[in-house]
């Protein structure tokens, strides 16, 4: 793949990502302005229990899938493994989600606070079975570098949620009508998926050749994705159990506004790790070096001055997406942001583990952050409530950078581009002093806002050289017609 490839591959995921987070964006305030705090608090701890037992069913497969096929050019082989995978997830999916559906009342009691949530989380059981069976499906096309199908049906998994929700919303169903358009939505991808996976490489019923050594690999990956998920939503289950779920809901929807900046590593991370295995695999360290190097300079570029903006404008932000009683949260969107952009720094550099595979260290780094988590959860919350959540997330995602620096860089270095970072600094700083003088009341005021921002910061980052005739090569590789 050369560089102009990949910088606009790069750009349609990123698209791809904006036009999705705006159905996101659209979707918070729709769902907070008619379920409300406590019954969005009960959507969000749905969710995050997806988030917490959809690993399980994949036992790090998905990673597996990508590692050690993004060279591959046998179609025989790749459909063999993709099958073999799909027919095994499909089946420890099934496994997980119906263990919850007959557990429902006891999650009710004991994790949601609530005997009458049970009907909801057995409506919501086998999100798991189908959230897993979506990755599956979709990184083929990652893997096979079929990034403009993939952002495809991601637009539509995000834009077809919005629609059905709305519709949904509309008709009186409330609660359940979320629940029920996510399962579809997710039916559909996976049925969409697989129509053109069998047009491409056929059909053929597995026998589950080599699986043992995808499992392998990917099973110790499993624990880091439970364990990761101590560190990115346990907070919602310790703030219901000491706050209920009135808190959980205003605490996730400025998690949820917070988080955005978490999603700018998405398309870069996207195309990154399986670029990286090939060229790594090739032995071509230098431009592995130049890869992370700048894939973590155009992350920052974008991270840095979304941080400060969504610090500056927190308050407002929350009060137009959602309503006066979310207003709560918005003490917590600027720890979240924060953690966001060290999040993005930490998947750039953990991707030398997965490279030279050593994945035991993953395991190793997650632990301390989750341990690090919950012991500042369980000690801030009660005192100082969701703004204790956040602090204890910021410091666990901190913590997660330094170790991986330490580790990782003993195996492969590059440049982490300090001065680079200090012009991002500067001139998100003097975008946040404009900033100040704006109090947007609605959406369009809002806009305007964020407009102001973005050119004042480009303006002083080109200013002080922090972007320059490459970043504007970029563009033009973007805009360009020329596919080498």
């Amino acid at each position: 793949m050369s560089t102009q490839k990949f910088i606009r591959d790069v750009g349609i995921i990123g698209i791809t990502q904006v036009l999705s987070n705006l159905g996101a964006f659209f979707l918070l305030p729709i769902i907070t302005k008619t379920l409300g705090t406590y019954d969005y608090g009960t959507w969000a701890q749905i969710s995050i229990t997806v988030s917490l037992l959809s690993p399980l069913a994949l036992l790090g497969l998905q990673m597996a899938f990508v590692r050690f096929l993004a060279a591959e050019k046998d179609v025989a082989r790749i459909r063999e493994v993709f099958f073999s995978i799909f027919f095994f997830v499909f089946f420890t999916g099934m496994l997980v989600s119906v263990l919850v559906f007959a557990l429902s009342d006891f999650l009710a009691v004991t994790v949601f606070g609530d005997i009458t949530t049970s009907y909801y989380i057995k409506a919501g059981s086998f999100l798991i079975l189908l959230s897993a069976i979506d990755q599956i499906s979709l990184f083929y096309f990652r893997i096979s570098r079929q990034i403009h199908v993939f952002g495809l049906l991601s637009l539509f998994q995000s834009l077809g949620r919005l629609f059905l929700v709305l519709a949904l919303l509309l008709a009186g169903f409330g609660l359940l009508g979320v629940i029920g358009a996510t399962l579809i939505v997710q039916v559909c991808i996976v049925l969409f998926s697989l129509i053109l996976v069998i047009r491409q490489i056929g059909f053929a019923i597995p026998r589950f050749e080599g699986l043992g050594e995808f499992i392998k690999y990917g099973t110790p990956l499993t624990p880091n994705s439970l364990i990761r998920w101590i560190t990115d939503s346990s907070d919602r289950y310790i703030v219901g159990i000491f706050l209920g779920l009135s808190a959980v809901g205003i605490y996730s929807a400025a998690y949820a506004i917070g988080s955005l900046v978490h999603l700018f590593i998405t398309p870069i991370q996207f195309i990154l790790f399986p670029e990286l295995s090939r060229l790594y695999d090739e032995e071509r360290v230098d431009d592995v070096r130049n890869y992370l190097s700048s894939s973590l300079r155009y992350f920052l570029l974008i991270a840095i001055p979304a941080v400060v903006g969504l610090t500056v404008l927190a308050k407002p932000v929350l009060m137009i997406l959602t309503t006066p009683a979310f207003a709560a949260g918005s003490i917590v969107i600027p720890f979240i942001a924060l953690s966001g952009l060290f999040g993005g720094v930490f998947q750039i550099i953990i991707n030398i583990t997965f490279l030279v595979k050593k994945t035991q260290f993953n395991l190793f780094i997650h632990v301390i952050a989750a341990v690090a988590n919950l012991v500042l959860n369980v000690a801030l919350i009660p005192f100082i409530g969701i703004l204790g959540a956040a602090i204890a997330t910021l410091a666990s995602y901190i913590l997660m950078v330094i170790v991986v620096i330490y580790i990782s860089f003993r195996d492969l270095s590059f440049d982490l581009g300090f001065a680079f970072i200090l012009k991002c600094i500067i001139s998100a700083g003097i975008m946040a002093a404009i900033l100040l003088l704006f109090d947007p009341q609605n959406l369009f005021y809002l806009l305007i806002s964020i407009g102001t921002g973005i050119i004042t910061y480009f303006t002083i980052m080109i200013m002080v050289k922090g972007v320059g005739k490459k970043e504007f090569e970029l563009v033009k590789h973007l805009m360009g017609r020329n596919h080498q």
